[in-house]
């Protein structure tokens, strides 16, 4: 099994599941004063994922505020949902400096409706557009996303 991995301050990447779980929410929250989705983010990676969605709903739909309710929509099993937010969102970003973290995403949401070789795709994609300029910690998530979906395809 995936080990977890550091995501920030006060929270980790779960290995089994590749959610965000806070681990400390006073560090969480000091880390996030200025965010104004900071609550919502709190209700979704604390496994409430409604209360999120509505939180998200009081926001513009910026590209962050529509990923996070894909997250969301995956979270209560909306994976239909979640799959078309994600695909549109990549659309968007192609090319660009978010394009890898939405194919992170997309790559949990199918993991999470149970397309563990097609997630596999989007996380190999995800870590080579990742190794091209981002941060170790986010190279070391994808890495991490990559062993989970082939654990996920093992007889």
């Amino acid at each position: 099994m995936a080990e977890d991995i550091a995501g920030g301050p006060g929270w980790i990447s779960d290995g089994r599941t590749l959610r965000p779980v806070i681990t400390d929410l006073v560090v969480f929250r000091e880390h996030h004063l200025e965010d104004p989705l900071t609550a919502a983010i709190e209700q979704l990676w604390s496994g409430h994922p409604l209360e999120a969605l509505h939180q998200l709903s009081t926001h513009d739909a910026s590209p962050r505020v529509r990923a996070l309710r894909g997250d969301c929509l995956r979270d209560l099993g909306r994976h239909a949902e979640a799959l078309e937010v994600y695909r549109q969102l990549i659309k968007e970003s192609e090319g660009g400096p978010r394009e890898a973290v939405m194919r992170q995403h997309y790559g949990k949401a199918l993991l999470s409706a149970g397309d563990p070789h097609h997630a596999r795709q989007e996380f190999f994609q995800a870590l080579h557009l990742r190794r091209l300029g981002s941060d170790d910690a986010l190279i070391a998530s994808s890495q991490q996303a990559l062993q989970v979906a082939d654990e996920c395809c093992r007889p």
